[in-house]
């Protein structure tokens, strides 16, 4: 493997941070919106309800998707790059306990106790190499940029407005549990094709990857709507009129 590949390997590692929020916020939106919108087919028959209940949902999901992406991702930043300030105060103020920190964990690795002491003997020779081996060998802090708070807040929040609009859009064109119907299918599938993508990234098995997030997504919208119908059952009164 050349070294240009190496690197634009790097860049795909990097760029495939991001698959947890597109995949949290794309299976979020489609879940919870197929289940809210079954709940209130099952509740109300009124497709004009079921749409605006729908935009409402996803739309308040996809604000307080991509918030708490931004915070908890800014939150674990902050953390981590206080963790490497820390550690880069230790081994300058303390190079011979950071010499002997490094030397235990490449013995931890497998190399011997000599191996070890002239790796670290030559890493001393370079302070920024020395230095950044230390954050990572010891305290596992890596220096590939992947926590990108305000990257991470955008896919989510785009993620789960395109995961809801999916099982929204055929209430646009039809009505009743035809539109009910349609919506679970196309969520099905949707999440069957995030499973497949999912699986292809992991190099695990397509189908049954496909098959795991097919069948949740079947099962979430069968819940939902089954809870539509035992409200409807104990509170008839909240039927509105499609007029």
């Amino acid at each position: 493997m050349a070294l240009d590949e190496i690197q634009r390997k790097r860049e795909i590692i990097e760029s495939r941070a991001r698959v947890r929020e597109f995949v949290f916020g794309i299976q979020d939106g489609l879940m919870s919106t197929v289940g809210l919108l079954a709940g209130i087919q099952g509740a109300t028959e009124n497709n004009l309800v079921v749409i605006i209940t729908g935009l409402t949902a996803m739309f308040a999901g996809a604000v307080s998707m991509a918030t708490g992406s931004y915070l908890s991702s800014n939150a674990e930043k902050e953390i981590f790059d206080k963790e490497i300030k820390d550690a880069a105060e230790l081994a300058e103020a303390e190079p011979y306990i950071a010499a002997e920190g490094l030397l235990n964990a490449l013995s931890q690795e497998g190399m011997t106790k000599e191996q070890g002491y002239r790796v670290v003997k030559l890493l001393g020779q370079q302070q920024g190499v020395f230095l950044r081996t230390f954050q990572e060998k010891v305290f596992g802090l890596g220096t590939a940029e992947l926590n990108r708070p305000v990257r991470a807040a955008l896919v989510m929040g785009l993620s789960f407005v395109l995961g809801g609009a999916i099982p929204l859009a055929p209430y646009l064109l039809l009505s009743g549990l035809q539109a009910l119907y349609v919506s679970i299918a196309l969520a099905g599938l949707t999440l069957f094709s995030v499973g497949v993508f999912k699986g292809r990234l992991a190099a695990k098995p397509l189908f049954a990857s496909g098959a795991q997030f097919f069948v949740i997504a079947v099962a979430a919208s069968l819940f939902g709507y089954a809870i539509g119908l035992v409200v409807q059952y104990f509170f008839p009164g909240i039927s509105i009129p499609a007029g």
